[in-house]
């Protein structure tokens, strides 16, 4: 008999809860509503629809709470990507969770593009029901080659929690993020410079006034006085000049 899990975890309401996407009260009334409808013998809208009609939820946290009572279910644990040519653009649709410990098949897809000369790469995140900044570390050196070849890696469908640990990193000031692949893809014809101005994201960085370092777009390496800034080739570089790492943006 397989093991038994805990369901109230997988509730979507309580999970709205939880999150302080909603409140107990929203929730409890869209619960009698739901009761309502199936006392009258109908078929009961769900949770996120009632909502939802009511304005009180829109239509990217219901996805988002759906990708995440998969993960809970143990659903949505196994890391799938899918590769497609559009028409010279390179999409890759991620599936499941995505961290240090399924980072790798990533990593060998982006460099055979790389190697095939696929400079433009799209990252649909849509069905990514997980996304770490151990995750996000996997694309960086590959945004600075794809730029430095005329091209760029670019994101769209990132759930909330991705886009705020992206503000968290820093990193929304050197990636473009989009709501879809309509507007990902029409972006690739468009000048990225305001991005380009801000460097390379695989770059190393510490002040001579500190004992860590950090990559270029950390948020302490942001505000760090140009004529303090000391660059490194790599982080065993930055280690070997008694430097460690940053345990906000971990180098």
């Amino acid at each position: 008999m397989g093991k038994k899990t805990d369901n109230k975890y997988h509730r979507f309401g309580e999970i709205l809860v939880r999150k302080s996407a909603s409140n107990v009260r929203a929730v409890d009334e869209a619960l009698a509503v739901q009761k309502a409808e199936l006392e009258a013998g109908k078929n009961p809208r769900k949770i996120g629809i009632i909502l939802a009609e009511r304005k009180l939820l829109d239509r990217l946290t219901i996805r988002d709470i759906l990708q995440e009572q998969k993960l809970l279910r143990g659903t949505s644990h196994k890391f799938k990507i899918d590769l497609r040519d559009e028409g010279g653009i390179a999409l890759l649709s991620l599936k499941g969770r995505l961290d240090e410990k399924t980072a790798e098949p990533l990593t060998k897809v982006l460099e055979k593009l790389m190697n095939r000369g696929f400079a433009r790469v799209a990252i649909d995140a849509t069905e990514l029901a997980y996304l770490d900044s151990r995750g996000f570390s996997c694309f960086i050196s590959y945004v600075d080659e794809s730029r430095a070849r005329g091209g760029d890696l670019k994101f769209f469908g990132l759930s909330a929690e991705a886009e705020v640990l992206l503000k968290t990193l820093g990193l929304h000031r050197f990636l473009q993020v989009f709501e879809n692949k309509h507007q990902t893809v029409v972006a690739f014809d468009l000048p990225i410079d305001e991005y380009m101005s801000q460097g390379a994201l695989g770059e190393y960085v510490s002040s001579s006034k500190s004992r860590l370092f950090h990559l270029s777009y950390c948020a302490t390496a942001q505000k760090m006085d140009e004529s303090s800034k000391v660059y490194f080739e790599s982080k065993w570089n930055a280690r070997e000049n008694g430097k460690k790492e940053c345990q906000k943006c971990k180098p």
